[in-house]
This record gives C-alpha cells, sequence and structure tokens, in this order.
C-alpha cells in the first residue's frame, strides 16, 4: 500500500511538471515577420490613404519590377556570389526573394490570388532547386553574410501567404525547411561584432519564429542586447564601422531595427532597452543620433573615411517601424516627426526587408487620422 501511495504521489509530480512545463512554453504568434495577421489584414486600406509618404510608399512598390508577372525568376541549384560586388546570381537570388515577398505583400493589399499563387510559385522554385554557394571572388565567409541578409526575406515571404496555400503539400514543406535550413547553416556563422552580427541576429530570430523555436529566439533576445551595448554608445553613436563609411553603420541599425519588430509581434519590447540605467532607450539614442547625422544637424564624424552622412538615410529601409513606435510617446513627436518628414526612400538597399513605408504606416498599425 505504502508503495502504491509513493507511486500516485510520482505520478502526481510529474503531471504537476508537465502542466507547468506546457503553461510556460512560448506561444508564438503566426504571422509575424515583420507583420502580424491583424496588420496584414489591413494592408489593404493604404489603398485608400491619403498621407503623402504613404501613397507614395504604396505607388513605388506597386510599380516596382518585383510585383510584375511579367517579370523572370530563375532558380540556381548553385548560386556564385562574391565579396564587395554582387554577381549575376546574386542579383537574382535577392530579386526573386524580394519578388515573392513583394506579391505576399500585394496579395494582401490587392486580395487578388494570382499575386499569392505567384509568390508561392517562386518560393517553391528555389527551395526545391538550391543546393549550395559558390564564392567565386574573395572572402569565403562572404556566403554567412550573404545567407543572414536574404533568410529573413524569403521567411517573411512564406510567413505571409503560407497559412493560406490550401495546395501547400507535404513535399512542399520538406523541400522550404531543407531550403531555409541551409541557408541558416551559413546565416548563424555570421556573428560578429560589427553588422554583420546584427543581421545574422536578423536571420536567426526570423527563423527561430517561423520554426517556434524558442531556444533560438530567446538566444537572440540576448544577443539583442548583447549587440547594442557592444556596437553603439551612450550618445547614439557607433563602434563599428561608424567610420568606414554612411551605409555599413545602417546595415548595424536595420537589423536592430527589425529584429526588435519580429520581437515586439511575440510581445517582447527590445525598442525600449536600456542599458546601464541610462536616460533613454539605447536604439532610440541610436536614431536621435543618427537623424542628426542624415539631416546635417551635426557635422560628420572626425575621420570619416568616405561619404556623407548627410541624406545617407534615403536609400535605406526600416526607420519608419521605429519612427512608428517612438512616435506614439507625445515626449517623441518632434523628432519622429522631424525624421519622417526628411526621409524620402525611393530604391532601397537590397540586403532587408523592404517597404516599411507601406507595412508600417499608421493606416495598417493603427491610428491614422487622415484615412478616409
Amino acid at each position: 500500500m505504502k508503495n502504491l501511495f509513493f507511486l500516485f504521489l510520482v505520478i502526481g509530480a510529474l503531471a504537476a511538471l508537465t502542466v507547468a512545463t506546457e503553461s510556460d512554453a512560448r506561444n508564438f504568434i503566426s504571422p509575424s515577420i515583420m507583420n502580424t495577421g491583424d496588420e496584414l489584414r489591413h494592408l489593404h486600406k493604404t489603398t485608400k490613404a491619403t498621407t503623402a509618404s504613404t501613397k507614395k510608399a504604396l505607388n513605388q512598390l506597386i510599380s516596382s519590377d518585383y510585383v510584375s508577372f511579367e517579370r523572370r525568376f530563375n532558380a540556381y541549384k548553385i548560386v556564385e556570389i562574391a565579396a564587395r560586388e554582387s554577381t549575376q546570381h546574386e542579383e537574382q537570388f535577392k530579386g526573386d526573394a524580394h519578388a515573392a515577398r513583394a506579391h505576399a505583400l500585394m496579395w494582401h493589399i490587392t486580395r487578388k490570388d494570382a499575386h499569392k499563387q505567384k509568390s508561392a510559385q517562386i518560393i517553391r522554385a528555389w527551395a526545391s532547386t538550391f543546393k549550395d554557394f559558390k564564392v567565386v571572388k574573395g572572402y569565403k565567409p562572404q556566403m554567412y553574410l550573404e545567407s543572414a541578409w536574404i533568410l529573413p526575406i524569403w521567411l517573411s515571404a512564406l510567413d505571409m501567404i503560407k497559412g493560406d496555400l490550401t495546395d501547400w503539400t507535404s513535399a512542399d514543406e520538406h523541400e522550404s525547411r531543407r531550403f531555409i535550413k541551409k541557408l541558416h547553416s551559413y546565416a548563424k556563422e555570421a556573428h560578429r561584432d560589427n553588422n554583420w552580427g546584427t543581421s545574422a541576429m536578423l536571420a536567426e530570430i526570423s527563423l527561430a519564429v517561423y520554426l517556434e523555436d524558442e531556444t533560438l529566439y530567446e538566444q537572440q533576445l540576448q544577443n539583442f542586447t548583447y549587440y547594442l551595448k557592444t556596437l553603439s554608445n551612450e550618445d547614439g553613436s557607433l563602434n563599428a564601422d561608424y567610420l568606414s563609411d554612411p551605409w555599413h553603420p545602417q546595415y548595424t541599425i536595420i537589423g536592430l531595427i527589425q529584429t526588435a519588430e519580429i520581437a515586439s509581434n511575440q510581445g517582447d519590447n527590445l525598442f525600449d532597452v536600456i542599458i546601464d540605467d541610462e536616460s533613454m532607450p539605447r536604439l532610440e539614442a541610436i536614431l536621435l543620433h543618427f537623424k542628426s547625422l542624415f539631416l546635417g544637424e551635426t557635422a560628420n564624424p572626425k575621420g570619416l573615411k568616405k561619404g556623407n552622412y548627410k541624406g545617407a538615410h534615403n536609400n535605406k529601409q526600416g526607420y519608419q517601424i521605429a519612427l512608428s513606435h517612438y512616435g506614439q510617446q507625445k515626449s517623441n513627436k518632434v523628432w519622429t516627426s522631424s525624421f519622417q518628414e526628411n526621409w524620402n526612400p525611393s530604391k532601397t538597399s537590397p540586403l532587408f526587408m523592404m517597404w516599411d513605408r507601406v507595412t508600417h504606416s499608421q493606416v495598417v498599425i493603427g491610428g491614422d487620422s487622415n484615412l478616409l
């Protein structure tokens, strides 16, 4: 009888532990790379927006080659890449990833099924064809960085359409997972104390959310604080790449912003991380510092090797995400509005997810007073 009593105690303890473990498990939000399901459902409202910046951004998306049904995609088995320059293979690979994501966005905006099917067609082609990279010139680890750049774009496209693909088969799922895991096997090797590291972090948090990998996700939350503290200073200036040129530091910033947004969609606020009891969130300090450089309010840092920070933000993306977050606070209205009014992106970098002036406009994330 005593042995039976202890057996029941053990079973009860194990059951309680199981319940506790299950209740503590993270419930990932899907979709959420870079928008939640609610935000995606609001994307069609951008066609009625009257704000000039949203209208301009939407027109840029609609008129881009990426959403043309005439644009040809071409999946390669081996993608040849080179350090510090773009090969034809690399441009096709990046272009097709952006096209898949652009068509996914257009499906939510227009609700035309053809865009969803085109996105899926591009994804299927690359997932079933791609095997590896070949570095034909320069630094061999370039494949790590290329993978870190491209992985979030493919994942975002998949994230936006897969749940609504009635013809998505088990074979499609197998091939897509093989594809993204191959890219991840290289992307995870890109961690360094510069823009490579923040790009790797963005790739890994995207994959973690897509695969619902809690361990990998928690690692990226830790990486965010590490990179934020290691790569920047209290005044918002950066350490690595700061004096090299005006674009590499922005890769660091974009990686931080897009990582913070993906985490925010999971309920984790990285935008407001404060380092060592500082007076404001470090990412906000970075944006304030660079806003002054971009708008010419502050001179280029002494020792800048090439380029000019003034206006350098006009061919980069990502800032709308941060401005939408910080602009919600009345105390930030002046600087976020100034940044917004003096940021006129046209053709942005193909290295990161684009079109945040559409995906994170107020009409999508809420509260656009100019919406009819």
